[in-house]
């Protein structure tokens, strides 16, 4: 096996091995019972009902609903997905190699790989790694397109849009910032000049190629928006979600926070690897640099700018905007190199050293503890203290899956997924309260 190939694995395998190990340690989020119910409802009514103030488009729910229906219900079976794509998304970087040149591409991978942001987030049934795959492969079709302009990565940038609104609303933030990043870097370069600037490759595609892309990336979004076809009315929700999206967003409801929170406290806690990248995007300004990563670096920036104006702030959101900024770690930590090759090797191994250890951390040691940032809003293991008895007595007898049970709180998932396998448990709150309180197991509030 040549060395490349060999890098390759490696920083593949210990990605998986970061995500994967030790997968069902901590207890479902409250997202996570929340996405895990929602997949029920579609094994209930034969699809999803999309709701526009959920702020979530429908393609991880019916992931889901494939591997739950494959493998059953269990906790690793619900975070398998976001597994596989967290980890295929590192893969995907390391093909960015025709572009930035083996080494740096390999540095920005294993800057991924290690991360304690995709990793931790990358072992949550949640959405936003399907939403840093589809964008790296948005950016890996961009390109292709401007290099060798072949219709495969016309098919990249397709599928990459079309991912991305199937995942979540908040593609609308980074398809603006994308076309930004076009006009501003088009407009830089006729002031300053990347290294061997050229024109963009010939196109080697026609009209009927791009019919074909806009056919199935239509098809893809009215398939999975309209309920697998059951349900055409919540197509409507496509754009009725931005009333209330923005209103959320501007509001925070409990989730506000200040306008630098993704880079203090988030990114100088946690992501010293993408800090470095976000310190060098401004040298790539200058002149003679790379045009794929100064584009990078526009397109970067000015997402992390829209993100940090929206006062609605929750902390998995960040996988969104650290991407770019592995990439140009990589790029700067290899022309570094260049010039000062033992400080910059080391100053790259103590920076992923440093992410290495904070993963390791939060992922086998601190995942419930509430003093860390990442932990957020999270499920403590005190809930295995009703519900492992109860998955318990339903193994030993069957007949215990129909227990009448009332639970009245105000808020209780990741519970109604944890135990969907119960017939008999009810669901209450402060403005629903059950007819007779008698029952086999009652879980109140203390007050």
């Amino acid at each position: 096996m040549s060395i490349p190939k060999a890098r390759t694995l490696c920083i593949v395998g210990l990605a998986a091995l970061l995500r994967l190990l030790l997968l069902g340690i901590k207890p479902p989020h409250f997202d996570e019972g929340v996405n895990g119910w929602f997949v029920d409802q579609i094994t209930k009514t034969g699809w999803f009902h999309y709701d526009p103030t959920n702020y979530h488009g429908p393609l991880h729910f019916y992931v889901l609903f494939v591997f739950q229906t494959l493998f059953g219900r269990s906790l690793w079976v619900l975070r398998m997905p976001i597994v596989i794509v967290s980890t295929a998304t590192v893969f995907l970087v390391l093909n960015f190699d025709r572009f930035l040149g083996r080494r740096a591409t390999q540095l920005a991978a294993l800057a991924m790989a290690v991360s304690p942001a995709a990793v931790f987030y990358g072992r949550y049934a949640i959405h936003e790694s399907w939403l840093v795959f589809f964008l790296v492969l948005t950016l890996f079709g961009l390109a292709g397109l401007a290099w060798f302009g072949t219709r495969q990565y016309l098919w990249c940038v397709t599928l990459g849009l079309a991912g991305m609104i199937l995942t979540k609303e908040t593609y609308i933030i980074h398809v603006a910032a994308l076309s930004l990043a076009i006009l501003f870097l088009w407009l830089w370069e006729r002031m300053s000049p990347s290294a061997g600037f050229n024109p963009l490759a010939a196109q080697l595609w026609n009209r009927k190629d791009l019919l074909w892309c806009a056919i199935t990336a239509m098809g893809l979004i009215v398939f999975f928006y309209s309920g697998t076809l059951l349900d055409f009315g919540s197509l409507r929700g496509l754009y009725q979600t931005y009333a209330a999206w923005a209103r959320t967003g501007q509001e925070g409801h409990g989730h506000e926070k200040a306008f630098t929170y993704w880079v203090n406290p988030l990114m100088l806690r946690y992501e010293w690897a993408a800090l470095a990248g976000l310190a060098g995007s401004a040298w790539l300004l200058w002149p003679k640099h790379d045009r794929l990563m100064r584009f990078v670096a526009i397109y970067g920036c000015g997402t992390l700018v829209a993100y940090s104006i929206v006062r609605y702030k929750t902390p998995w959101c960040i996988i969104s905007l650290l991407w770019p900024f592995y990439f140009i770690f990589g790029y700067v930590g290899m022309e570094l190199a260049k010039r000062v090759p033992i400080a910059a090797r080391a100053t790259c191994g103590v920076l992923l050293a440093v992410s290495l250890g904070w993963t390791i951390s939060l992922n086998f040691f601190h995942y419930t503890d509430e003093r860390e940032p990442y932990v957020y809003v999270q499920t403590l293991p005190d809930m295995e203290k009703l519900t492992g008895p109860l998955i318990a007595q339903a193994k030993v007898n069957p007949d215990n899956l129909h227990l009448n049970a009332h639970i009245l709180l105000t808020s209780y998932h990741p519970i109604p997924w944890v135990l969907g396998d119960f017939t008999g448990i009810g669901y209450y709150g402060e403005d629903r309260k059950p007819d007779r309180y008698d029952a086999d197991f009652l879980l109140v509030e203390s007050t």
